[in-house]
Order: structure tokens, then C-alpha cells, then sequence
């Protein structure tokens, strides 16, 4: 799905355009029916399985699968994060951990080929950020050869994976407590197929939760009772094994070492997140750009489109400006990722260092993209509110990416405590005359990470919940910080001969210097008269270069991919105009 991302002596444009290029007419129409219920959604899910299947489009290779989800994400919220669910948790958590049984290898084959729905069942009533505590049970029974799966409690019911039962069988990955001879091991993925020949699997329990607005998932809450899953249903990798008379040898010996081990899924779920964020931004500022061009307003040299208010115009610029920077930087991220995976298929680890790369990549993609849909909505007028114009659908598409994959707040305050714990600081780098903004924002990271240090030393070097809610504000700084010093760095490795990414990042810079400057004041990074000169280069530049910035929002291709709104169209009158008389024909 995806062009070559490193060719630093090609133009900016061509880095820029969503998922692929040629995109059939057939997945067009397909990308571009509408759904209004979890029913359509998940008949539409099944339509691309299939198309998916027919075409031979290739999705275990990571970086292909995240090239798919950003063709998919500004047409489908629902249908992106079902895509999500089925190719990188579940296949993935089974390629990764499962052994070559006939049990594991049938079903697995189910799910690549298509012909069943992979769902992934981990966050439960009471247990959503602390995964290592959940409360489904798998007992191992020797004497049947089974694992006796149950939901202990209310509390452990699994909320809210997509389970609701539907024309294709759902084959689940489960994250039990494993329990054996009496002995308790820590969670493990276990597969199980949800519903055999159309009725559900004896002793499991499954209510849909009914619709989100905009955002039409199948949620369910689903629970077990004493629901037989085979010997062969456990995918513990390399990490333990079990004989079938319940002897077991444990060959990672630490828990976190294998929850993480079970969990690395999740964590390059986060990069499907920000990519289909990112690219939902790319959608909204197409859509209001257009917009902005073509809807006249009364001006004091009469009439004239709404963009030619500086205010609009650079504050669409704004936001293009972070999306292109952090579509870029995905794209080279995801690559590093995608290699790593396809090097280790089984029993993969990310190390600490690319773990908090993803981490905050995550929060500050999607944290940003938010801003920005609002900013679009608002720009949009009332006309930003309807469904028919996505912008809408995109924000509560994103509200769910802030918290999928783990709560952005609270990933953050960790990543920030595990920077600080591994040392983790950036390197400084020799940069071009441009780049004389990255060491402000290098020493305001250094001043965070001396200034929690001594914090913690006070604390006998420990990071608790008491020292995380007392300097919340320095970690989540931290952390953000951190992320912004690893998009540039990692920007100027890829793309330092190309002009255009040079100036590109000049403005990333200069934004988030301007974003962060009370804090680099009171911190005494800069002093005033430092920080009125950057406000005066940061004016200086926008009004430079703001058009020749949102000129790239042509390069995203949404038009391409089939993106047709009303407010966008070349004639959003007549598109009213006409479907009004349609709808008063019928």
C-alpha cells in the first residue's frame, strides 16, 4: 500500500498523500457507503474482508496494515478501529504467541483469510488501564485436558469489545489470569472461537451495548462461565510450558516481562491510533480549506471568500503545519516498527526506548488532531456540525483514539517516570541555521528531567502515585516534550536535503515553542526579550508562508480516495440545491 518513504531528495508532496494512490473504483464505493447503525458497520466491515481477500492485499506486513487504516479512517471511524481489532490484535497477538497447533493454525487461517471476525477481549468493568489486574480466570484442569474460563464477578466482565454475534463467527483473544495445580501465572491471551455453527459457545454471555453517536461499533459486554477452552487455546510463545498433566517450567520469569511480552500488540495499536488520527485530520483540513476558498463573506473591498482573513488563513496553516510534520514522522516510525516486527514474528518485544516513542507519538498525535477538528468545526459555521461534512464524526472518531490502546493522560505520566527511571535524554544535535530553535526546546527538556530528578531523589529515587499527582504538570510536560524532540530529530535524519521539510520544521518549532513559552520563561530557558523575538519570527514566518503551506493540503489526495462532502464540493449551493429537489421528488 505504501510508496517508498525515504528518498530525502524527493519532493515533500509525494510523502503526503493518504494510504495509496489507486485506490479501485470498486473500494471506493465500498470506503464510501454510509452506515448508520453497528449492523451496517459490521456488514460493511465484512464487505472489505472479502475485498480484501479477493485483491491479495497483503496486511502482515505492519507498515502495509497501517497504510490500510489510513485509507480507510477518513470515510469509516467504526470500521478503521474493527480493522484495528481483527488484523493488528488479534492475528497479530496469535502470529506473535501462538503455537503451530491444528486447534490455533485453523482458526488462525479463519481470521487471515477473512471468513471469521477477530475480536480482542482485555479492558473489563472494573480493570480498563490496569490490564495486569484483571479478573477472568482460566483454570487448567488436567484431567479433561482443558482451561476453565470464568468471570468471577461483575467486575470482570469484559467491557466493551466488539462481540456482538453478527453473519461471520467471532474468534476471540482473551487475556485471562492463568491458574495452574493451584498457582497463579499472570495473565495470558488464550483463543476461542465465540460462536460455533451460529449459536455462541456454551457459557458465554453476550449483550450489545447499543450505539455511540457517529462512532457505530458493535460493543458488547461479554462474560464467561465455565466456558472449556482446548489445551492448545494458550498462547504463551516462549515465555512458559504446560504439559498436559499440568506440569509447567517458566521461561520468562518476571510478570511485566510477560505481560509485556503478551501486550506488544496493544502498544503497535497505538501507531494504527495516531496514523488514523493524523490522517482524519488531513480529511477535516482538506474539507475546511475548501470551504474557506469557496464561502464569500463581505469584506471592505466587497465580496470575497472567508480565507482571505489573515486569521483564518494562518490558523488553517497552524494546523496543516503539524499534521504534514506529524504524517511524516508516522510514516518513518511506522517503518522502524513494520521492520522490527516482520525480523521477530515470534515472541516480540519492544525495547523501553521505541515503547515510550510510540507511547507519546500517540498522545501528541491525537492530542493535536483534536484541537485541530475543533478548530475546523468551528471555522466550518454551522455547516461544520452536519454528519454529511465528517467533521463531526472525525471528533468523536479521535475522542475514541485518545483513550484506545491506553488513556493518553495516563500513558503519559507513566512515560514521563520511565524516562526520568531509564535516563532517557535526548541527544543534542548539530542542525542547520534554522534549527536554532531545537536546543530551547533540548534544554527545556533537560531542565524537566534535572528538576524531577532532584524530586525523586528526595523520594528515595521512586516515582509513586503521590510523586505523579504532586508534578503531574513536569511529567506529562516531559513526556510531550520528549515526543516533540523525537518527531524533529527523527524528521531531520529522514528528510535533511529537502528544502521544503526544512521549512516545515522551522514552523513545528516555532509553534511549539510559542505553545510552551510560559513555561521556558518561568523555567528560564529564555528570558523576555528572547521569547518577544520568537513571537516576532513566528508572525514574520506564518505570513511569509502560509499560503505556500496550505497549498500542500492538495498533496494529501482525499480527493482521490473519494472524500465528497457538500461544504467542500466545487459548488456547495448547487449540491444543497439539487439534493433538495431530490428529496422533495421522492
Amino acid at each position: 500500500m505504501n510508496r517508498s518513504l525515504c528518498n530525502s531528495e524527493s519532493k515533500l508532496t509525494s510523502y503526503l498523500g493518504i494510504g495509496n494512490a489507486e485506490v479501485s473504483d470498486n473500494l471506493l464505493v465500498l470506503l464510501k457507503s454510509t452506515c448508520g447503525s453497528y449492523q451496517s458497520s459490521v456488514k460493511k466491515f465484512i464487505e472489505l474482508l472479502k475485498y480484501i481477500r479477493n485483491n491479495n492485499i497483503h496486511t502482515k506486513s505492519f507498515n502495509e496494515l497501517v497504510a490500510l487504516h489510513e485509507l480507510v479512517a477518513p470515510h469509516d471511524c467504526a470500521v478503521v478501529s474493527m480493522l484495528s481489532i481483527h488484523f493488528n490484535l488479534a492475528i497479530g497477538t496469535i502470529a506473535n504467541l501462538g503455537s503451530q497447533t491444528p486447534y490455533v493454525e485453523a482458526l488462525y487461517q479463519k481470521l487471515c483469510s477473512g471468513r471469521a471476525i477477530g475480536v480482542y477481549l482485555a479492558t473489563e468493568l472494573a480493570h480498563g488501564n490496569d490490564l495486569i489486574s484483571i479478573e477472568t480466570q482460566a483454570n487448567y484442569l488436567p484431567e479433561k485436558g482443558v482451561f476453565m474460563l470464568n468471570s468471577p464477578s461483575q467486575n470482570a466482565y469484559k467491557f466493551m469489545p466488539n462481540t456482538t454475534p453478527c453473519e461471520l463467527p467471532k474468534i476471540a483473544v482473551i487475556l485471562a489470569q492463568l491458574n495452574v495445580s493451584g498457582k497463579k501465572y499472570g495473565i495470558f491471551p488464550f483463543i476461542l472461537p465465540l460462536s460455533v455453527n451460529g449459536k455462541l459457545t456454551l457459557g458465554v454471555k453476550i449483550t450489545p451495548l447499543g450505539d455511540k453517536p457517529g462512532f457505530y461499533l458493535d460493543n458488547a459486554i461479554t462474560s464467561f462461565d465455565n466456558v472449556e477452552i482446548p489445551f492448545e487455546g494458550l498462547l504463551a510463545g516462549n515465555m512458559i510450558t504446560l504439559t498436559r498433566d499440568g506440569k509447567i517450567s517458566l521461561h520468562t520469569k518476571k510478570l511485566r516481562e510477560r505481560f509485556s511480552l503478551i501486550t506488544n500488540r496493544v502498544h503497535s495499536g497505538k501507531l494504527c491510533m495516531a496514523m488514523s488520527s493524523v490522517t482524519a485530520a488531513k480529511s477535516a483540513l482538506h474539507i475546511t480549506n475548501a470551504y474557506g476558498n469557496k464561502r464569500q463573506t463581505f469584506g471592505y473591498s466587497g465580496a470575497m471568500p472567508i480565507i482571505n482573513y489573515f486569521h483564518l488563513k494562518e490558523g488553517i496553516a497552524w494546523d496543516t503545519l503539524s499534521t504534514i510534520t506529524h504524517a511524516l514522522y508516522l510514516r518513518e516510525l511506522t517503518r522502524k516498527v513494520s521492520i522490527i516486527l516482520s525480523e521477530s514474528v515470534k515472541n516480540f518485544k519492544f525495547s523501553d526506548e521505541l515503547l515510550i516513542e510510540i507511547t507519546t507519538t500517540k498522545s501528541l498525535c491525537t492530542w493535536r488532531t483534536q484541537e485541530i477538528l475543533i478548530n475546523c468545526r468551528e471555522r466550518c459555521g454551522a455547516q461544520g456540525l452536519f454528519t454529511i461534512n465528517k467533521i463531526s464524526n472525525y471528533l468523536i472518531s479521535n475522542f475514541g483514539a485518545i483513550t484506545s490502546e491506553g488513556d493518553n493522560f495516563v500513558l503519559s505520566l507513566k512515560a514521563g517516570g520511565t524516562i526520568i527511571l531509564n535516563k532517557m535524554k535526548k541527544i543534542h544535535k548539530k542542525t542547520s541555521f534554522q534549527y536554532d530553535l531545537f536546543p530551547i526546546l533540548n534544554d527545556y527538556m533537560n531542565f524537566l528531567y534535572k528538576k524531577i530528578n532532584r524530586l525523586i531523589v528526595n523520594n528515595n529515587k521512586k516515582i509513586n502515585l503521590d510523586t505523579l499527582n504532586k508534578h503531574s504538570e513536569n511529567f506529562l510536560e516531559l513526556s510531550q516534550t520528549y515526543a516533540i524532540l523525537s518527531v524533529v530529530t527523527t524528521i531531520i535524519d529522514a528528510y535533511h536535503n529537502d528544502d521544503d521539510v526544512n521549512m516545515i520544521i522551522e514552523g513545528y518549532l516555532l509553534d511549539w515553542i510559542h505553545r510552551t513559552m510560559s513555561n521556558l520563561l518561568r523555567s528560564e530557558v529564555i528570558n523576555l526579550q528572547e521569547s518577544q523575538k520568537i513571537d516576532e519570527r513566528r508572525i514574520e514566518y506564518i505570513r511569509k508562508h502560509a499560503d505556500r503551506i496550505n497549498d500542500y493540503i492538495a498533496s494529501f489526495g482525499v480527493d482521490k480516495i473519494g472524500i465528497e462532502t457538500p461544504i467542500s464540493s466545487n459548488d456547495y449551493i448547487s449540491w444543497y440545491a439539487n439534493n433538495h429537489h431530490q428529496l422533495k421528488n421522492n
